[in-house]
């Protein structure tokens, strides 16, 4: 993610002109010293001839569809997948309406295997004071657990990872869910639901042991790991696994919590 970002910060920052000569004449106008492209003169209205709040309903209809997803540590290589990244290339103007917008509104989905977070530690500590503040209003952040160790080291992974939440500054809403794969069959499903509410009890015991500014984050967790039970238990019953209505939200320490 920090690379795509310092990508796009770079790109901003581009003001090189890399037309011919020929092709600049033809499409610009030289007015007193200055050059207007042909999209500016009066009569050939151009996208950001709209108003405000015409672009600020296409830009939102556009980050309605997109996804923001950072790989896993082991699939660093890989760039950040998003859609919409056309409008963010467009125009230095386009991009600088667009990408505040994005970043408040589309969903960020991470992995997050055997409690390991430093991937996120180390991307929001990339992130500069104008993102942070876009990405605090988004309420659809996204950390998918994918858990297959409950290892000593792995709670020490978890644990800086509740310090580093309750340390930090940045305050971003994260909310908390568990993936689980494809279970094949009933003994599959009552498998995946033994092993998520061993660890929703484990947490649980981890949790009495901690400082109460270490709890509030945790608690959401162990919120998360029990609803996914709970899910794979109603499959074993044959009840429609949607959530149930009555289910509130548990919110960690900057707003987030689960689905």
């Amino acid at each position: 993610m920090s690379g795509v970002l310092r990508k796009l910060r770079r790109g901003s920052k581009d003001t090189g002109n890399t037309s011919t000569p020929q092709e600049t004449r033809h499409d610009s106008i030289a007015t007193e010293g200055a050059t207007l492209p042909l999209a500016l003169i009066p009569g050939k209205p151009t996208f950001f001839d709209l108003p405000a709040e015409v672009r600020n309903e296409i830009y939102d209809c556009v980050a309605s569809d997109a996804i923001l997803y950072l790989p896993s540590p082991e699939d660093r290589k890989k760039k950040l997948d998003y859609q919409g990244c056309g409008l963010l290339l467009a125009t230095r103007q386009c991009r600088k309406e667009f990408l505040p917008l994005l970043y408040s509104s589309a969903p960020l989905v991470i992995d997050v295997k055997d409690f390991d977070f430093s991937n996120i530690v180390r991307v929001v500590g990339s992130l500069y004071s104008t993102e942070l503040k876009a990405f605090r209003a988004n309420k659809r952040l996204i950390l998918r657990l994918r858990t297959a160790n409950c290892t000593r080291a792995n709670l020490d992974g978890l644990r800086r990872w509740l310090v580093h939440r309750a340390d930090s500054l940045d305050r971003l809403p994260w909310r908390y869910e568990v993936f689980v794969a494809e279970p094949i069959g009933r003994l599959g499903v009552f498998r995946q639901s033994r092993e998520t509410t061993f660890y929703a009890e484990r947490l649980t015991r981890m949790q009495w042991k901690l400082e109460d500014t270490l709890q509030w984050e945790l608690v959401a967790i162990i919120a998360a790991f029990e609803h996914k039970s709970n899910e794979l238990k109603d499959i074993l019953q044959g009840v429609p696994t949607h959530m149930n209505p009555a289910m509130r939200p548990i919110r960690g320490l900057s707003g987030g919590g689960t689905w």
